[in-house]
C-alpha cells in the first residue's frame, strides 16, 4: 500500500508544477501588456513635437503662395504664442517652443527673419 500512496503523491506534484508554469506565463503576459501600454502612452506625449514642423511648414508655404501676412495659432493643448508671418514668409519675432516628451523636454527654435526651424 505504500507504493500506491507514493504514486498518487507523485502524480499530484506533477499537476501542481504545471499550474505554476501556467501562472508564470499568465503573469508574464500581463506584465508585457502593461509595459506596452505604458510605452504607448509616453510615446503620444511627444506627438506635438513631431507634428509641429510639418504644420508650420505647410502654413508658411500658404503664406508665400498667397502673398498675404498670416498669423499661425497652434490649436493643440500646448498654448504656444502666435507666430506672425510676413507676405514673403518671414518671421518678425524669434521663438523657442518647448515640447514635453515623456520625462524630457525638446525644443524647436523659430529663427528671426527666414522663419527657419532649428531642432535642439
Amino acid at each position: 500500500m505504500t507504493d500506491s500512496g507514493s504514486v498518487f503523491q507523485t502524480a499530484r506534484l506533477s499537476r501542481d508544477d504545471g499550474f505554476a508554469l501556467l501562472e508564470l506565463l499568465i503573469g508574464i503576459v500581463i506584465l508585457t501588456m502593461m509595459t506596452l501600454l505604458t510605452l504607448r502612452v509616453s510615446a503620444f506625449t511627444g506627438e506635438a513635437y513631431y507634428t509641429f514642423p510639418e504644420r508650420y511648414t505647410r502654413f508658411k508655404s500658404e503664406a508665400l503662395l498667397t502673398g498675404n501676412p498670416r498669423v499661425y495659432e497652434d490649436d493643440t493643448e500646448m498654448d504656444y504664442p502666435m507666430i506672425r508671418l510676413g507676405e514673403n514668409g518671414t518671421v518678425n519675432q524669434a521663438r523657442t517652443l518647448v515640447f514635453p516628451c515623456g520625462n524630457r523636454r525638446k525644443e524647436i527654435v523659430i529663427e528671426l527673419g527666414t522663419g527657419s526651424l532649428v531642432f535642439r
